[in-house]
């Protein structure tokens, strides 16, 4: 898990559930937690090599609104890899209501600074996304929109 948190009121929108909003904020915090933590796309990387990543697409989907008080868990899940590109997909659980609330799938480019154009992971970056893609395999299908994912190189 890399965020958790209650939904407080200031999450809320007018209908009185979680705004949109929140929703991709914790979601997008929860993958760049996930880079940092054991992906090796860290602070000291984007600083001494001069390669990050960009959100190059993303897909919502919601399945159960959250409101205040439920006590929201994002889990990051690293679907897939090319040689520039991951497939992330947070799912945010309502651990209060013990429901999947939102899946968030994004697929992020590694990029060069210096040319600010797509990059190859490097060698050691690209085997802890091998890692993580393995260790990250189901027994159970993610719940994926298809609109997303890997393409083949062409």
């Amino acid at each position: 898990m890399f965020v958790s948190r209650p939904v407080g009121p200031e999450h809320l929108d007018q209908n009185g559930h979680m705004n949109i909003g929140h929703y991709f904020g914790f979601a997008g915090k929860a993958m760049w937690a996930r880079q940092r933590q054991d992906l090796l796309i860290d602070e000291a990387y984007i600083s001494t090599r001069q390669m990050t990543t960009f959100t190059g697409e993303q897909h919502i989907k919601y399945f159960a609104e959250c409101v205040e008080g439920d006590q929201i868990d994002v889990h990051v899940v690293v679907a897939g890899r090319a040689d520039k590109v991951i497939h992330l997909v947070a799912l945010l659980v309502n651990r209060t209501r013990r429901q999947l609330a939102c899946v968030v799938e994004s697929i992020v480019v590694h990029v060069d600074f210096a040319s600010r154009r797509p990059a190859s992971f490097p060698p050691d970056v690209a085997a802890a996304l091998d890692a993580a893609v393995a260790a990250d395999r189901r027994d159970w299908a993610l719940p994926l929109s298809g609109a997303l994912g890997i393409r083949p190189a062409s």
